[in-house]
């Protein structure tokens, strides 16, 4: 005689619980490494021009 298996209310919620909070990092994961990738970040610092170069200051 076979009895079948019926699941736990609690081990379900769990399960759920689980696959949803995987799913959401996962996606947040997916977020992040979108909107870094995406980001436009200089390499170098801009090169300075006559207006940028600070006055020298005269004699104290």
């Amino acid at each position: 005689m076979s009895r079948s298996h019926v699941p736990d209310p609690l081990e379900t919620a769990l399960s759920w619980v689980w696959a949803l909070g995987t799913a959401a990092g996962l996606a947040m994961v997916g977020l992040l490494a979108h909107t870094d990738s995406s980001a436009q970040v200089p390499l170098a610092q801009a090169t300075l021009s006559a207006e940028d170069v600070p006055l020298a200051d005269g004699p104290a």
